[in-house]
């Protein structure tokens, strides 16, 4: 079985270029202050070239107390997320239509866009310095739906987006690629990459 150093490995020899490695961590079990210096160290020969993300924002403040230079990502599906996910957090569903068990989700006192505006501002800043703010796509068209970009709020923080995951095949992707790019999104996940590049060029 492949190992983490393994794959360091090969992006250390691979000549420079735009690829960069994403370590996407799916435990949000608290890592232990063994695991995250152990982290630090592996990837500290290419940090410029890998990325560290996960919904655990905890484990990427303690990452980031370790390394302050560590591009981290971050994925809000923890605390907000698209109605209809599967998710099994953030546990309730909230008066705006949302997955969200924040207080001001309880009921609603403002237009959708100002409550967005709100809970994306605060999620921004969960993590100090985050590269990229990783959005379902989903959630990103229900928002936007809602009269409210996203990816323009992380972009005024400084924040690139990845919207993840559309695939090559699957109902509607030509309209939604063209509705995400249109939108300014900076990455997009995909297991279809070249049918998507084929698709806009």
């Amino acid at each position: 079985m492949p190992r983490l150093a393994d794959a360091l490995a090969i992006v250390r020899e691979a000549p420079r270029g735009p690829t960069v490695l994403m370590l996407d961590a799916k435990d949000g079990a608290p890592w232990s202050s063994e695991t995250v210096e152990r982290l630090a160290a592996l990837i500290a020969p290419v940090r410029e070239r890998v990325y560290v993300g996960t919904p655990a924002d905890w484990n990427l403040r303690r990452l980031r107390a370790v390394d302050p230079d560590v591009a981290l990502t971050f994925d809000p599906q923890y605390y907000l997320e698209a109605k209809g996910s599967d998710s099994p957090l953030p546990g309730r569903d909230g008066a705006y239509g949302y997955h969200d068990a924040h207080p001001l989700a309880f009921r609603r006192t403002v237009p959708p866009a100002a409550y967005l505006r709100e809970r994306v501002a605060a999620l921004l800043h969960l993590v100090p310095g985050i590269r990229e703010f990783h959005v379902r796509l989903a959630l990103f068209e229900q928002m936007e739906d809602d009269g409210f970009n996203v990816i323009a709020a992380a972009h005024d923080a400084g924040v690139l987006v990845d919207l993840w995951t559309l695939d090559a095949g699957t109902p509607r992707w030509r309209e939604r690629l063209v509705r995400a790019l249109d939108a300014g999104t900076d990455i997009l996940t995909t297991n279809t990459p070249r049918e998507l590049s084929r698709a806009v060029s």
